[in-house]
């Protein structure tokens, strides 16, 4: 039996198409088992990657910094990493102690081999994460300072503030500040103590203490000569010794305390009706030492004995031997035994002896 064909011309595609595609199905289906499922697999794995590369964006990172600066005083891995992945993870891998900070100003180095080996020797550190590590570390302490012009306003600030009410003026010169230093970021107060009890004037020493954050950092010497200028009593005119001592005859002057004794005179009312013990110019300051009560009893003068005991009143007239003043006490010769006894003077005609 004959069979019928059907005759496709060359330049017809579709027919061309038609059997490329039966021939490849012929091949295919002459290929072995095992080589389709091999084929499978890397198709498996190709797609796999894709995944991969995915889940590998959002995986553990860390990355540290060459250089990093400090506030605190202690050093951890947030701050000096960048670190990428699930939040609790990053807050505890931050939270690892990599010891002290340098002194507030300073630097110290550390090495990369320790960090790495100080993360890696985490358990719970995931075993794919990516570590960056250069070869060293170098830690700087941010810090804070104190200018001496604002010291010295403090210094002055405080002379003010103890002498308000005085009137009193003053002038602060050779300001000098010991212990200044940087310190700690963060928020600073300083309070000043006065050393000793002494007065404000010529060297006047202050201690500085230093807070920051409330805790105490450094103590400052602030030290400087203090200039102050008050009302002092003087003299209107020149006196001769052994003069009584009246209004007329003084006048108040400002004048720098700090560079007189400091037993110089400031009111008048304690020194009217004193008697000079030496000469005195006109516009001459006048000191404690320069005046002195007048003699209530003079040598010679006839006086009262008073003989007092707790039930005995005796009296019996005398005769002073030398001059003083109230509480002062003199020889005085009792008129009727002749002897000299000690008495104190009382008022301007009456001693008074113990027995």
């Amino acid at each position: 039996m004959a069979t019928k064909g059907i005759a496709h011309s060359a330049n017809d595609p579709m027919t061309n198409g038609e059997c490329k595609m039966q021939n490849a199905k012929c091949k295919i289906a002459r290929w072995p088992a095992s080589l389709i499922v091999i084929l499978a697999t890397v198709i498996t794995i190709s797609a796999g990657l894709g995944f991969c590369e995915a889940w590998a964006d959002v995986r553990t990172c860390i990355k540290i910094k060459g250089e990093a600066w400090i506030k605190g005083e202690k050093v951890y891995l947030k701050d000096i990493a960048s670190i990428e992945g699930p939040t609790r993870l990053k807050e505890r891998l931050g939270a690892i102690y990599l010891g002290y900070s340098p002194q507030p100003g300073r630097y110290k180095t550390i090495r990369g081999t320790w960090i790495e080996s100080k993360i890696r020797s985490k358990r719970w550190l995931p075993v794919n994460t990516a570590l960056h590590v250069p070869e060293s570390v170098r830690v700087n302490r941010t810090w804070q300072s104190i200018q001496e012009k604002d010291l010295q306003e403090l210094y002055n600030n405080y002379i003010a503030k103890q002498l308000k009410g005085r009137e009193a003026n003053f002038r602060v010169s050779r300001f000098k500040v010991v212990g200044n230093g940087q310190f700690p970021e963060g928020k600073m107060s300083i309070e000043l103590v006065r050393q000793g009890d002494g007065r404000l004037l010529g060297y006047v020493s202050l201690t500085a203490i230093v807070r920051v954050d409330g805790k105490i950092e450094q103590r400052m010497v602030l030290s400087g000569w203090v200039d102050r200028f008050e009302d002092v009593v003087c003299t209107s005119r020149s006196l001769r010794r052994n003069s009584i001592i009246t209004e007329e005859d003084l006048c108040m002057k400002q004048r720098n305390i700090s560079r007189l004794p400091f037993n110089v005179l400031t009111s008048m009312e304690a020194v009217v009706g004193k008697r000079l013990k030496q000469s005195l110019k006109t516009d001459t300051a006048l000191l404690a030492n320069m005046v002195e009560d007048p003699p209530l009893i003079k040598r010679g003068d006839k006086v009262i004995i008073m003989g007092e005991s707790p039930t005995l009143l005796v009296t019996t007239l005398g005769i002073a031997q030398a001059k003083g003043g109230i509480g002062d006490q003199i020889r005085v010769k009792n008129c009727m035994s002749q002897k000299q006894i000690i008495a104190r003077i009382i008022n301007a005609s009456t001693v008074r002896v113990e027995f």
